[in-house]
């Protein structure tokens, strides 16, 4: 059929009967890529496609090759182009044995010379079948069909010669072209299985769609609250403001395809124009337009932009949309991953700590980071708890599993052993207390802690640990240390454990570090092993700032593979003592939420600490600085905002804290408070990093902390 008739594809369809009524399973199809892969394996007898009237009716019938064939009459997507389809009906007596199916691309004028010759070949193909009947004393269809390839050199498809030899495979070799577009349509199945979020998405398209079909630009948006939002691009930014945020009920190619799930090729300037008189001022002279269905409520579009015209033929349509639909999965997944991704994260910052208290001996910071796999949701957590007698609780413990189940529990055990700490017993009795109430919860899970209690004015630390790595200290004259503590058993593992601690001395300048395992996940066998490389690791680089040094181990211990597996809880308390004597070296204040006034009071708070230490000469870049980054604070984070000033004997550390996660956006600096609530972005940055000595921003509970250091 392919050669002899010249039809874009040949099949054969036999009927199956089972007990949900007659169907027609393809059994052969003759062609070649991507044609193969665009026919339907099944057709209901009772649906409208022209193979399914010619086997009711047992008559020859074909459809209008003028016509574009309506949407309820395409197979598949993988064909949104005009064609022609002829189907003969197989009867062998009285039995209908199935139908033949040739499909012409772009549409052939279906006269009666070539119905009755493809009459001709049903009646031998009807015969042909009975007498393998016979033989097989069956006549059933495969569960797969029998692809036959058929190849032939492309061109007479109505396409310019040159564009037809422009890009795939060797223009003279049949099936060349087929196979090269057919290779990039694996190489995107592959890329987008193992692509784990939305950027890993776009990349695989461009590299996989954009650039083998020569596009000069790319576009894939999605449907969200009646306007298109922008998922990725590559190339025209023309192009991206164009489509992002255009509504949906305004005609643009994007919108269009959107709306009606049907692609678009636009092959040159004039076509474009034509359709849409408003890309006057878009870089393109060609584009494709094809549609993304998800399986849920995830509709989109992928436009391809190009630089010169751009005809696009039968089996490039076929290909795209293939690649189309795979794009569209693959999309539709990553968004669902980064709902879910945001959905843990929002709910594993709700069962930590608010906000980590400041104390004047104290310089308390924690890290947490969840898991990349499977969930991103863990039992891991850090708590900070004040105690009786200005007495400090650390707490850092890992409930074991990596589900909902796991950070529920986690929740629940927090709350109760911060109840416990709180009424003053001693560590060991609330380990003990915590075990009893993890048994109570009805669960199979167990806990590892970590419970440290902390006497600033007496430099007193007492650890007890509950199957957990012991902490870390980092101290003045011996280094890192990993001081001597029974390990106990972990919490809800025996009913009325005794539990032990162990008491010591620190002096000042004491770091300590709390920790679980999913910081190490210990290549050596030996978690505090591993915990000691990392914290000498960071020291080494930065041993002045608390915030970088958390950082860079943090960073060090998401280097190694295995951190993929675990959450990782981090907790840092380094005890100062007074290093000024009796002069109050903290002070702090508060202010409400978008209360952009508060700016002024700020300025005269900083130069109020300032001029009580005889350090007026830092006032005026303390006040640009501090307005800069509190400023942001109240317009972005939505939340109250607290500022600290701490001395020490070298500097002033400023921090401002607030209970939004993102990094900051510096604004600019102006005259007035009012200008600065409306002030373009992003100039104070470098005057914060002309005056201070050091600055950055780290996690704080669940918000964030900038800081600054101004030397003295």
């Amino acid at each position: 059929m392919r050669f002899e008739f010249g039809a874009y594809v040949g099949v054969v369809y036999l009927a199956a009967h089972d007990a949900n009524g007659t169907h027609l399973l393809s059994a052969a199809v003759g062609g070649a890529p991507p044609a193969v892969f665009t026919i339907p394996e099944v057709i209901a007898c009772d649906g409208p496609l022209v193979t399914a009237a010619a086997y009711r009716t047992g008559r020859t019938m074909a459809s209008d090759a003028a016509h574009a064939i309506s949407r309820e009459e395409r197979a598949l997507r993988m064909m949104p182009y005009p064609y022609s389809v002829v189907a003969v009906p197989l009867i062998a007596g009285d039995e209908k044995l199935g139908v033949l199916t040739g499909i012409w691309v772009p549409p052939s004028q279906t006269c009666e010379g070539l119905q009755e010759r493809m009459a001709t070949l049903g009646e031998l193909l009807a015969s042909g079948l009975v007498d393998q009947s016979q033989v097989d004393h069956a006549m059933k269809p495969t569960a797969s069909p029998l692809i036959i390839p058929m190849f032939r050199s492309p061109g007479g498809e109505g396409i310019p010669t040159a564009e037809v030899k422009r890009r795939w495979g060797l223009p003279d070799l049949p099936g060349s072209a087929a196979l090269s577009q057919m290779y990039q349509v694996h190489k995107l199945s592959a890329a987008l299985n193992e692509a784990p979020g939305l950027v890993d998405v776009m990349r695989a398209a461009r590299e996989r769609i954009m650039l083998p079909f020569g596009a000069g630009a790319f576009v894939a948006a999605v449907a969200q609250e009646g306007r298109l939002r922008v998922a990725g691009h590559s190339g025209s930014a023309e192009l991206v403001r164009m489509v992002h945020g255009a509504p949906l009920d305004r005609s643009t190619p994007s919108a269009d395809v959107l709306c009606t799930g049907q692609p678009l090729f636009l092959p040159d300037r004039a076509a474009l124009l034509a359709a849409y008189p408003t890309l006057e001022s878009a870089d393109v002279q060609a584009c494709a337009v094809l549609p993304l269905v998800g399986s849920g409520n995830f509709r989109g579009s992928c436009l391809l932009g190009f630089e010169t015209a751009r005809w696009i033929g039968a089996e490039e349509q076929a290909v795209l949309l293939m690649m189309a639909a795979q794009l569209a999965v693959a999309m539709e997944r990553a968004q669902l991953n980064e709902s879910e991704h945001a959905l843990t994260e929002a709910l594993q910052k709700k069962l930590l700590p608010r906000s980590l208290p400041e104390l004047p001996e104290v310089v308390i910071t924690a890290r947490y980071l969840s898991a990349s796999a499977p969930s991103g949701m863990g039992g891991d957590w850090y708590d900070v708890i004040p105690l009786p007698g200005r007495q400090t609780g650390l707490v850092v413990g890992d409930v074991e599993g990596h589900n909902i189940d796991s950070a529920v529990i986690m929740g629940q055990l927090r709350s109760g052993l911060r109840a416990y700490a709180a009424e003053g017993h001693k560590p060991a009795d609330v380990l003990a207390r915590s075990s009893e109430l993890l048994a109570e919860l009805d669960t199979d899970l167990f806990a590892t802690c970590c419970f440290v209690r902390l006497d600033p004015e007496g430099g007193v630390v007492e650890i007890a640990l509950a199957g957990h790595p012991v902490p870390l200290l980092r101290c003045p004259e011996a280094g890192i240390i990993a001081p001597n503590a029974p390990p106990n058993l972990p919490l809800g593992v025996e009913p009325g454990y005794v539990y032990r601690s162990t008491e010591f001395t620190i002096r000042p300048e004491t770091l300590l570090m709390l920790y679980t395992d999913g910081i190490v996940n210990s290549p050596t066998g030996d978690p505090v092993v591993d915990a000691r490389s990392l914290l000498a690791s960071a020291d080494k680089v930065e041993a002045r700032s608390l915030h970088k040094i958390a950082d860079l181990l943090l960073m060090g211990a998401s280097k190694r593979p295995e951190r993929q597996r675990d959450d990782m809880a981090l907790l840092f308390a380094l005890y100062e003592g007074n290093p000024l004597g009796s002069v109050r070296r903290v002070d702090r204040m508060a202010i409400r939420r978008h209360d952009i006034q508060g700016v002024g009071s700020v300025r005269r708070f900083v130069r109020s600490y300032l001029l009580r230490r005889d350090l007026q000469r830092l006032a005026d870049d303390m006040e640009v600085m501090a307005s800069e980054i509190v400023t942001n604070a109240l317009i972005h984070a939505d939340s109250d905002v607290e500022v600290w000033l701490r001395e020490y004997p070298d500097r002033i550390h400023f921090e401002v804290r607030d209970t939004d996660a993102k990094p900051p956006v510096p604004t600019s600096i102006t005259d007035s408070d009012e200008a600065n609530a409306v002030a373009e972005h992003g100039r104070g940055l470098s005057i914060v990093e002309i005056l201070s000595s050091a600055w950055g921003n780290s996690p704080h509970g669940r918000g964030k902390t900038v800081w600054i250091d101004i030397p003295k």
